[in-house]
């Protein structure tokens, strides 16, 4: 009797545990996904300027500024340069980072400004380093909060390396939904590592992050079906002096494997936790 009641009872929590669970369907676009390309105008990056082939972007001594939609094929190295995505709100870009190592000095050496959405893709066999420096002082009317930010969508991609190191403030940042869906990435943050407002959804790749606060960071409060954390997949290891996820509306482990070493919690949600697949040691 005792093992039938028993049975019935994780019965009935594992199938509540499958009502309260989040539903993410099609998050991760074509767009999202997509790694290859062909026709793209090509930036490379001196310490003394930058050569521009091809249309949609240019340059203002070491600053780069993109205004159209597209493919760019970015690369070289530069100890104060600049990427400013000043896009039409319907339009989007995919960045192919193919071996670019850049520093801002002085703000967000990338920065999103306006977008639909916005891709880097990581080109295979390529290492590709963005670092800040101790403050963010250049004009913008609103200042980026991450080495890497966006005021609209950014999704990371391809089978490339990413290394942020950020100085300031945030490591990678959106004011709306920041996707990772493949590539090998490595934060090293002042603040917190990932931080989307509305979201961050991980498909896949392998991630580190290392922050002086949260690891992964979710902040919208109000608006349904936002401010959430979803992972499906990938290798993530988050080393954090607070919470190594923390979302204000859900979090959801669909698999994945994740290794954390946190100060705070593991897991810090006020809305629903669905851990569904995956491990987290």
């Amino acid at each position: 009797m005792k093992k039938l009641l028993a049975a019935l009872l994780t019965l009935a929590l594992m199938l509540s545990a499958s009502a309260m669970a989040a539903t993410y369907t099609d998050i991760f676009t074509n767009f999202d996904q997509r790694a290859t390309w062909t026709d793209a105008t090509t930036i490379d990056f001196t310490d003394d300027g930058v050569t521009i082939s091809g249309n949609g972007a240019a340059a203002d001594g070491t600053v780069v500024y993109i205004t159209g939609d597209g493919t760019y094929v970015i690369s070289g190295t530069c100890k104060n340069g600049q990427i400013v995505v000043e896009l039409n709100k319907a339009d989007k870009a995919q960045l192919v980072l193919m071996g670019l190592n850049l520093t801002c000095l002085d703000s967000a050496p990338l920065y999103v400004a306006s977008a639909d959405k916005v891709s880097l893709t990581l080109a295979e066999g390529t290492v590709n380093t963005f670092s800040d420096g101790k403050a963010y002082t250049a004009a913008f009317d609103k200042k980026p909060t991450a080495c890497l930010y966006s005021r609209d969508d950014l999704t990371i991609n391809g089978k490339g390396e990413l290394v942020v190191n950020a100085n300031v403030n945030n490591g990678i940042g959106t004011s709306n939904d920041l996707k990772i869906v493949s590539g090998t990435v490595t934060v090293t943050a002042t603040n917190n590592g990932l931080k989307g407002n509305d979201s961050i959804a991980i498909m896949g790749g392998k991630i580190s992050v290392t922050s002086k606060d949260d690891g992964i960071k979710t902040e919208n409060e109000t608006d349904p079906g936002k401010g959430y954390i979803y992972i499906e997949g990938g290798e993530i290891a988050v080393t954090c002096a607070d919470d190594a996820l923390q979302a204000t509306q859900d979090i959801t482990v669909a698999g994945g494997h994740l290794t954390v070493n946190a100060n705070g919690k593991t897991i810090n949600c006020d809305g629903s936790q669905d851990i569904l697949s995956g491990s987290i040691n």
